[in-house]
């Protein structure tokens, strides 16, 4: 399920990392994205996909703290949303 970021009106994605943290990832897929969505999970769960082998086809997404041009806006916020 999609959402708007607060800071710049971007499509964004909810998620829960593997750690349990929350964190909006860009809606649209990214060739370059270093994150895979287990979207039958809701909300669904972003994995890092540093040191692994990913299958050909599987789409990537990137942390929308890494693109946000408004991030800063939102640091020390932790759990005020």
């Amino acid at each position: 399920m999609s959402a708007r970021c607060a800071g710049c009106e971007a499509g964004i994605v909810w998620t829960v990392t593997v750690n349990g943290k929350r964190m909006p990832v860009d809606e649209l897929p990214d060739p370059k994205g270093y994150f895979t969505l287990d979207e039958q999970q809701d909300p669904p769960t972003a994995e890092h996909i540093a040191g692994r082998t990913i299958e050909p086809g599987t789409e990537l997404f990137t942390s929308h703290f890494a693109t946000c041009p408004e991030r800063d806006r939102f640091k020390g916020q932790r759990g005020t949303r």
